[in-house]
């Protein structure tokens, strides 16, 4: 279970208020009589940017709140408020170590993103502060202002968007809602626009490999969603985005309360319906969107047990391709519906401290088609998940035994069949020459597990996760291991050194994994055993805390190394041709992602935050060198930046009703895979700035943006677009973007409890 430590007091400040600062101390209380001061402590006023920390005397001074009364916060890692007083019109705050910090996620509100030094994992999260900083209309686009997630286009003609994580493909990235499976199955293509960015109360990125409990996948890392809770300080969120190229969302959170039980609603509907093709190739630069989503949760909670119910339904069309009237037309149609049912209940044992158990459930059903041209795909998943949790102290909290089981369940129906349609001039379909089943495919996955988890703390400097679980595949008949180790040094209070390895497995699901290749007219080819993949990832992470002219700042380093077992190669280096390869089948085979990031983050003046990263991805796969071949060949990963880098800067007045945010991204270059009508072996570097303003008004927030600023994009994306029945048709290769520059505006309104 997650815990926050904020620390709040409320001050009610009169209007004999004599000056226009408050100022205090904030102690460490070692006796009764004996204090220490904390330096760095935090210390600012609720729902505002108004904040300072304290000096190497524990002194701080703070500007009046906007509006009285107010709640004063402190925070402090590691530590607990356990008394305040009033003396000599100062507020004293004393602290104690709060016992309890292993279990912390979240570890500061004062941010808007925010490096962990406390738990074994390498932790950062991001709130709503930061997905507010840009036009966050789904998952997709929260990571624009963060630099470990990379955001980039699935192909040319659906609009739809993926991620990439540590130099590998987002189906390496274990994507949960509140530690409940997410993104998995018919569902890693396009699953990115089944969350509305305003559900989204905070995600949390782990680099690297994760806690075994949360399941067997997670090679590169997990990010997790938390939505609004029901006992959130908003009893109404209503949001409205509009874009000149004729985009519409909208997005509603309701709150209700009725003793012990609580429960919110959230409600999105969104619509694109203009034709732009400002590029001239024949095809729209972004299809026509039609989504809609629906979320209730219902929440329970007494001394002894707590329980959520989850219900929620998706349906989303996208329709793309041709512009109207062309001569030789080519459609796309994606259509997605879902429908999840998931819990969470817990039982705490007060006889025993620190002892529960949990229970886990999500039952989904989706159903995915997709037209690309002649290629039409037709798929059905039907999910079970169950996950079983036992926790308890081994004799005190520094050391602490989770244990459990878990269960997986995946039926899935899928199949492709190419269409060969003959059309008259108009563009009218007039006849079906014939069809062709390309592939079929009816399995059902089970995958029952059993983990165990042991976290141990030696004093204050060192603490080690170490973690085993087993899972049964019933298509291999074998039983899979899976050990992780996390491992974290503490120099001092405000250091963290991390030191990670660990096993992941994944069950391929290659075709859906991969559907934005249909977008060409490519011939596919597959291995008839496609296997489950296998990798091992380690990592080594530097995190540092600071305070420079008494503001925060934050400096932390990463390098990870991924090595495949097995992996599914996705072969496009020949034209014309799709195949899917086991790694193991290839000779001296070889896959691994080296993936060197450094981050800064500094208040660089008051209210003006600067944030700086640079990223170096070297992934490399070996490749069978076509069909014809049987020698190996190791290659760079196709279109993959080499290098990345971010700059985004914050500001706010005194006053925090105005915000002023933009982003610099530089992309690096990146290997294009062969094709006759790309004359260069790898793509230009570009740059993308995004910027925004928002203007706070009592419950109201209005605000305008630009993206893609420069007005940057790829040059012929759809290749062969005048032909697209031809072999060397392919709109897949995509490195930026189809659309240029895009301003939006909206307002946010907030109706408080």
């Amino acid at each position: 279970m997650k815990k926050y430590i904020i620390l709040i007091i409320t001050i009610c400040i009169g209007i004999q208020a004599k000056s226009q600062n408050i100022s205090g101390k904030v102690l460490e209380r070692i006796s009764s009589d004996k204090f220490n001061p904390i330096i760095g402590a935090n210390v600012y006023w609720e729902n505002t940017n108004i904040g300072t920390v304290t000096d190497k005397n524990g002194l701080y001074s703070i500007e009046e709140a906007p509006s009285l009364p107010a709640t004063l916060l402190v925070s402090f890692i590691g530590y607990e408020v356990s008394n305040m007083e009033l003396i000599d019109e100062q507020y004293i705050f004393y602290l104690a170590p709060n016992l309890e910090l292993e279990e912390v996620n979240v570890n500061s509100r004062q941010k808007s993103s925010k490096f962990s030094t406390i738990g074994t994992l390498n932790l950062e999260t991001l709130n709503t502060e930061e997905f507010e900083k840009a036009a966050c209309c789904n998952l997709s686009e929260s990571f624009e202002t963060n630099a470990t997630v990379d955001v980039v286009y699935n192909d040319a003609v659906s609009g739809a968007k993926k991620i990439r994580m540590l130099g590998l493909d987002g189906i390496y990235t274990q994507i949960t809602q509140e530690n409940l499976p997410l993104i998995r199955g018919l569902s890693s293509s396009y699953g990115l626009t089944f969350t509305p960015g305003p559900f989204v109360e905070s995600i949390q990125i782990i680099k690297g490999v994760g806690s075994v409990i949360n399941g067997f996948e997670s090679f590169s890392g997990q990010i997790n969603l938390e939505y609004f809770k029901p006992d959130c300080e908003e009893s109404l969120y209503y949001n409205l985005y509009g874009n000149l190229e004729g985009k519409i969302e909208n997005n509603l959170r309701l709150v209700k309360k009725n003793g012990k039980w609580k429960s919110n609603l959230f409600a999105h509907y969104s619509f694109n319906d203009n034709e732009i093709d400002n590029n001239n190739d024949g095809f729209l630069d972004m299809p026509h969107i039609n989504n809609f989503n629906f979320f209730n949760r219902w929440k329970y909670e007494n001394k002894n047990i707590g329980m959520q119910f989850y219900a929620r339904g998706f349906m989303e069309e996208r329709t793309g391709g041709t512009i109207e009237n062309t001569s030789n037309p080519y459609l796309v149609e994606i259509n997605n519906k879902l429908i999840e049912l998931s819990s969470k209940t817990g039982f705490r044992m007060p006889a025993k401290k620190g002892k529960s158990i949990g229970l886990q459930t999500s039952f989904r059903v989706h159903e995915f088609d997709a037209k690309f041209g002649a290629n039409q795909y037709n798929g059905l998943q039907k999910s079970a998940y169950l996950n079983l949790i036992n926790q308890t102290y081994v004799k005190d909290e520094k050391n602490i035994l989770k244990f459990g089981l878990s269960f997986y369940v995946d039926e899935i129906d899928q199949d492709i069949t190419e269409y060969n349609l003959a059309s008259a001039d108009s563009g009218e379909v007039i006849a079906l020459w014939y069809s062709q089943e390309i592939y079929a495919e009816k399995r059902k996955d089970v995958m029952p597990g059993a983990f165990a988890e042991y976290f141990h703390r030696w004093g204050e400097l060192i603490s080690i996760t170490t973690g085993f679980r087993a899972d049964y595949y019933n298509k291999t008949d074998e039983i899979y291991a899976i050990p992780r180790v996390n491992i974290k040094y503490n120099p001092n209070e405000s250091t963290a050194i991390r030191i990670s390895g660990g096993r992941a497995l994944r069950n391929s699901n290659f075709i859906s994994d991969n559907i934005s290749l249909l977008a060409s007219n490519r011939e596919i080819s597959f291995s008839e055993n496609m296997l489950p993949e296998i990798a091992w990832n380690y990592g080594l992470n530097l995190t540092h805390c600071f305070y420079l002219f008494d503001r925060e700042g934050t400096f932390n380093i990463d390098f990870y190394r991924t090595d495949f077992e097995n992996q599914i190669v996705v072969d496009i280096e020949d034209q014309g041709i799709l195949t899917f390869t086991n790694l193991s089948d290839i000779p001296n085979h070889i896959s691994f992602s080296n993936a060197f990031q450094i981050d800064f983050a500094y208040e660089l003046f008051k209210r003006f935050d600067v944030k700086l990263a640079y990223k170096i991805n070297n992934s490399k796969t070996s490749y069978l060198g076509g069909p014809t071949y049987d020698f190996s060949s190791l290659l760079e990963t196709p279109l993959l930046p080499k290098n990345r880098a971010l700059i985004n800067l914050a500001y706010s007045n005194k006053a925090t009703d105005w915000l002023f945010d933009a982003t610099l991204n530089y992309i690096g270059k990146s290997r294009i895979p062969r094709h006759e009508s790309i004359d260069s072996e790898y793509s230009d570097p570009f740059s993308l700035i995004n910027c925004q303003i928002t203007k706070k008004v009592n419950n109201f927030d209005f605000y305008i943006g630009v993206e893609n600023l420069l007005s940057y994009t790829q040059e012929n994306p759809i290749l062969d677009s005048y032909n697209p029945s031809s072999d060397k048709f392919d709109a897949s290769l995509i490195w930026a973007p189809v659309m240029g520059r895009k301003i939006y505006f909206g307002l946010r309104y907030k109706l408080r409890n």
